[in-house]
């Protein structure tokens, strides 16, 4: 009987295999020449919504939702314009570096020192392919849940409060979907899930004037909010929080309000000395 001889495979057959495995697994578009298939990507799990929108020019929009009891007050949101590299996809601004690579049925994603600037939750993990609405202007039904903005978040905390259209101007302006010069001297509804102190803001104008300010209508009793403000401390570029009575130090104010209604005036640090 004749006998044939057994071949082993090696080490490094054995990796060239793996690796074509892993290649007939990806998606077609996934050739890392151009850049990543346009539309929505969910990376979900029992602690966030994840949501990843990439419009056909590259441009992206990332939000992460806390949705169980000990994340839902968490929450970040980046954006920025992706471009090609030899092993996937790659954005970066500053120590802010986010990295895509093609993986079965979606994205690979890892974020590294983006916490500052997006907010410190977790944006890694693997993104699959939802649909192909890929308008990174604005987030999908399926995303319809208003993210936080950790910066407007700061700004109505009296913390890192910059009285000028690329601060806090900028922020209510896109939380409220209007122009940037609409905002100012407006009553605006905030969002649900944006505090002082832990307490819920209802509405928000920002004043122009000699020194700016924003004045915030809070939902809490006046004891509470004597405390609130109490509780407040400047911290660096922040504000200084006070409590006010409405039309205190304007003749505008919070319509449909009584002259005794309350409310948090939150005004920069800085003191402007008159000239002369």
């Amino acid at each position: 009987m004749q006998k044939f001889k057994q071949h082993h495979a090696t080490p490094r057959q054995l990796s060239l295999a793996v690796l074509a495995s892993l290649a007939l697994s990806l998606p077609a578009w996934a050739d890392n020449t151009a850049l990543p298939k346009a539309g929505q990507y969910n990376a979900n799990n029992k602690l966030f919504e994840r949501t990843l929108v990439i419009s056909e020019n590259g441009q992206f929009s990332l939000e992460v939702l806390g949705k169980s009891a000990e994340t839902s007050s968490r929450s970040g949101s980046g954006e920025g314009k992706l471009k090609v590299v030899s092993d996937g996809w790659h954005f970066s601004e500053g120590n802010c570096q986010m990295n895509l690579s093609p993986a079965k049925d979606g994205l690979l994603m890892r974020v590294e020192g983006c916490a500052g600037k997006w907010g410190d939750v977790m944006f890694n993990g693997h993104y699959q392919y939802k649909s192909g609405n890929g308008s990174a202007t604005s987030m999908p039904a399926a995303s319809a849940k208003h993210f936080l903005n950790p910066d407007l978040a700061k700004a109505l905390n009296c913390q890192s409060v910059e009285f000028n259209d690329a601060g806090v101007a900028k922020w209510l302006a896109q939380m409220a979907n209007l122009p940037l010069n609409q905002v100012w001297g407006k009553e605006l509804k905030v969002a649900a899930g944006y505090t002082f102190q832990g307490l819920p803001v209802q509405s928000a104008i920002l004043f122009e004037s000699e020194t700016p300010f924003l004045a915030m209508l809070v939902d809490a009793d006046k004891t509470t909010l004597t405390a609130a403000v109490k509780k407040s401390k400047p911290q660096k570029n922040g504000g200084v929080a006070r409590l006010r009575k409405n039309g205190e130090l304007s003749t505008e104010g919070f319509a449909g309000k009584g002259a005794e209604a309350l409310y948090v005036s939150c005004a920069t640090r800085k003191i402007v000395l008159p000239e002369g």
